[in-house]
């Protein structure tokens, strides 16, 4: 029985030798066997010396493994590319930065294999951050909450353990824009939640800055909420009625002059101001609409093209090449070489 566990890595160098040190001790303590875990790195094009500390711990211990992505595909295409590789009867995510606690993992780890839920994830009690970033984040999630086609956990990132069967799932899903949080809260299954608190990251700095936290708030109303597409339909039906009350009002303004609406007689300046404000509505309306349409075809167009979600480089260490059809097809470009 093995415990696979995967950690998205880009630039960091500095909090690599951390995460050891602290994350060693704990899984050799709840996985007692010699081969009983197994840490999946996921070198996510970094430009620093990531993959050099990755060979380093592989070399010290041959549980570490690695994966070399040919560029920097994004945490999202990390994280899905090292379950690919996983193996183990029970699949752990987690971030490099000790955002995410190793006491905390073996707690979601012993969820699964010992209380007999499918998949335990944290959920973030409190958080360090900026306040914005603060308001930012429950603004999204309850977002999510109002929007999405599921249950979608408030506080929850990719912070999780699940079993073979759920790993086995998310793997056979064929779309290409993967968020992990919204795919493990979509297979369903038993889950449980454990509230943590998330202290800032202490070594190096953050990469997801807010350019990409949009782009993954909006890969996760997109891909798993049809309600935006709702509103725009809705919002298209509401300015038709609209257009049709308000030419009725004005075609009345216009042949009994005594009955004005809104206290305004449209023969002192005939279409002119009628004109400006319906067109105004109605043009911002439409550019809304198109905005809303236009994020769904970007998913349509990316799931068209079915390229993989990153390309691997190389690998580093014995990892088992991913078995899953859908898994080689939707997230693997190439045989990968492995670097020794």
């Amino acid at each position: 029985m093995k415990f696979s566990i995967v950690v998205p890595c880009y630039n960091e160098e500095a909090a690599l030798p951390h995460l050891m040190a602290q994350l060693r001790p704990i899984l050799d303590r709840e996985c007692a066997a010699p081969d009983g875990w197994e840490l999946i790195l996921i070198d996510d094009g970094s430009r620093d010396r990531t993959l050099d500390e990755i060979l380093r711990l592989n070399h010290e211990d041959p549980r570490v493994r690695g994966v070399s992505l040919s560029r920097n595909f994004g945490h999202q295409a990390a994280v899905n590319v090292g379950l690919s590789y996983a193996s183990g009867d029970w699949v752990g995510v987690m971030d490099c930065d000790l955002q995410d606690s190793p006491e905390v993992l073996a707690q979601l780890l012993n969820k699964v294999r010992r209380e007999g839920y499918d998949v335990a994830f944290a959920v973030r009690r409190t958080r360090e951050a900026v306040w914005l970033k603060r308001v930012c984040y429950r603004a999204f999630y309850r977002l999510m909450a109002a929007l999405a086609e599921h249950p979608f956990p408030e506080n929850a990132g990719d912070f999780s353990v699940f079993n073979r069967r759920v790993h086995e799932t998310l793997l056979s899903l064929p779309e290409s824009v993967r968020v992990l949080r919204g795919l493990r809260s979509w297979v369903g299954f038993r889950q449980c939640e454990i509230p943590v608190d998330r202290p800032d990251r202490k070594h190096g700095s953050s990469k997801y800055g807010w350019l990409r936290l949009f782009s993954l708030a909006m890969s996760s109303i997109t891909g798993f909420s049809y309600v935006p597409l709702r509103i725009a339909s809705l919002a298209g039906l509401g300015m038709g009625i609209f257009a049709l009350v308000l030419g009725l009002l004005f075609l009345l303004n216009r042949t009994i002059p005594h009955f004005t609406p809104l206290s305004y007689y449209i023969g002192v300046s005939p279409g002119t101001t009628t004109l400006i404000l319906y067109l105004s509505i109605v043009s911002s309306m439409l550019f809304f609409c198109m905005g809303i349409m236009g994020e769904y075809l970007v998913i349509i167009l990316k799931e068209v093209k079915k390229r993989p979600v990153a390309v691997t480089k190389a690998v580093i260490g014995e990892l088992a090449a991913p078995s899953h059809a859908t898994t080689r097809s939707n997230m693997l470009a190439s045989e990968p070489a492995e670097i020794k």
